[in-house]
């Protein structure tokens, strides 16, 4: 990446996410059409390894901001950079709005849990961390102030649940965070989450 002119506010992510709240109800509303109980525990057998995915996929989006505020952050740290094309400075914001998806993302790990006991009578297998990514995240928006006045890598603050990558730590998450923008395959962050965690 040429960081001359100053760095992306997104790196490339956003061409890859998926609408999470609206996915998860759609899922969720043919579920409901089924009346028998054992056909829909059935259906949500099938849906299942899809409601994972798109879980892991939208935990990995929330992981790869925090990757990225941290490497901007740190590696600019005596020389900051201009924050390029944040289609979000001097806007007025509702903290419900921005906060939405990520708390919806929060509170259906709990729901899928339960609902895992349920229609398959098992536990999920749900990374423990997910949680953890998902809660720093929210930490993260609401200190920048859902990076409405974010202009340089200096106006960048970190949750302090968040580890400060080595310079050698710094270099393998801009590898990682270049390979995923390349391949679109966004759970290969959680490679990086090491560097963070």
């Amino acid at each position: 990446m040429d960081f001359s002119k100053g760095v992306l506010f997104d790196p490339g992510y956003s061409k890859y996410t998926l609408p999470f709240s609206s996915n998860i109800d759609a899922a969720y509303n043919m579920l409901f059409t089924i009346k028998s109980p054992h056909q829909r525990k059935f259906k949500f057998q099938m849906l299942y390894p899809q409601l994972l995915k798109l879980l892991e996929h939208t935990v990995s989006f929330y992981l790869g901001c925090l990757l990225w505020a941290s490497f901007i952050s740190n590696n600019f740290a005596d020389d900051p950079k201009d924050i390029l094309e944040n289609s979000y400075i001097g806007k007025t914001v509702k903290d419900d709005e921005m906060l939405f998806e990520v708390n919806y993302a929060i509170s259906y790990i709990e729901k899928l849990k339960k609902d895992c006991k349920y229609y398959l009578g098992k536990n999920c297998n749900i990374p423990e961390d997910w949680t953890k990514i998902l809660s720093a995240y929210k930490e993260f928006l609401t200190l920048n102030e859902f990076l409405t006045t974010a202009k340089t890598t200096s106006d960048i603050k970190l949750p302090a649940s968040l580890v400060k990558p080595s310079p050698d730590d710094l270099n393998k998450i801009l590898e990682i965070v270049e390979s995923v923008i390349s391949t679109g395959n966004l759970p290969e962050l959680f490679k990086a989450k090491k560097y963070i965690l």
